[in-house]
């Protein structure tokens, strides 16, 4: 469930990044998936996991040393989620130290880079203060974009020059109209999204995700399973194979059983039982 919610969510993957080693456990003996030495770190943690019978194990956020600083729901959300890493960045400093190449940084430009991947955006507001440059603007418009600052995002961005942010910037402006539920100017922004773009299957998704809301399901649907048959598995993939499957359940959470239909594209038995929240209206 991490990779259709959190781990899809960029301000989630920039810190994890940045102050975090990710890796994933596997509980089974035979170890399917994941590295065996990992089980072994979790389990001198969590003896529990080791029985024979264990429920979805949380996320779990340790030192090098194994010691359990934070845990969070397998199944939260971006916001919980998000929650959970800020608390861990303010109360454990030690771990949070600039390594050595960000100490070395001498361009105000590349310092917010990292302010902004640290969720520190006082401090990247200061370092762009008077930065001028279309790297500098982009990421000026970036961050009123986080902040919901929507006038001041469009100048950020209408000062971006240089051809290799035009994706970039097409797809930050677009989320204005998500956030208010105007969907006609949501897909009229992210139709025909190129397919060389690295925000390709993050456009692919919202533009379905549009769709969906202006009537279009059946577009919807060929719109997420299309990216989804055509694209990588990255996060925006399983969000997308996410929004697909709740969308044909309709509404059936029985039908996320192992023993329901697989309406998944990925072949996934469901996502949690609960409903993509995109898929719920926005208000305008």
């Amino acid at each position: 469930m991490l990779r259709a919610g959190p781990l899809s969510d960029q301000r989630i993957v920039a810190l994890l990044n940045r102050r975090f080693v990710p890796f994933v456990f596997d509980l089974s003996d035979r170890g399917f998936a994941g590295d065996p030495k990992a089980r072994d770190f979790v389990l001198k943690a969590k003896p529990a996991y080791g029985g024979n019978s264990v429920s979805t194990p949380r996320v779990l956020f340790m030192t090098p040393e194994g010691e359990i600083v934070a845990e969070e729901d397998n199944f939260a959300t971006e916001v919980q989620f998000l929650q959970t890493l800020r608390k861990i960045v303010a109360t454990n400093p030690d771990y949070m130290q600039p390594t050595e190449a960000e100490r070395a940084l001498k361009s105000p430009v590349q310092r917010a880079r990292v302010a902004l991947d640290l969720l520190d955006y006082p401090q990247a507001r200061k370092e762009l203060t008077s930065a001028d440059s279309d790297f500098a603007h982009f990421l000026r418009g970036q961050l009123e974009r986080r902040e919901s600052n929507w006038e001041d995002m469009k100048t950020a961005f209408g000062q971006v020059r240089d051809p290799l942010f035009h994706d970039d910037v097409r797809m930050e402006r677009a989320y204005e109209f998500l956030v208010y539920g105007q969907y006609g100017k949501l897909q009229r922004a992210l139709t025909d999204f190129p397919k060389v773009s690295n925000r390709y299957t993050e456009a692919r998704y919202y533009e379905g995700i549009a769709l969906y809301h202006l009537g279009k399901v059946k577009e919807a649907q060929e719109v997420w399973k299309s990216t989804i048959e055509s694209s990588k598995q990255d996060g925006w993939i399983y969000r997308a194979d996410w929004a697909y499957c709740d969308s044909k359940q309709k509404g059936n959470r029985a039908a996320f059983s192992s023993a329901g239909p697989r309406t998944s594209c990925l072949n996934r038995i469901g996502y949690m039982g609960r409903k993509n929240p995109d898929l719920t209206p926005r208000s305008r």
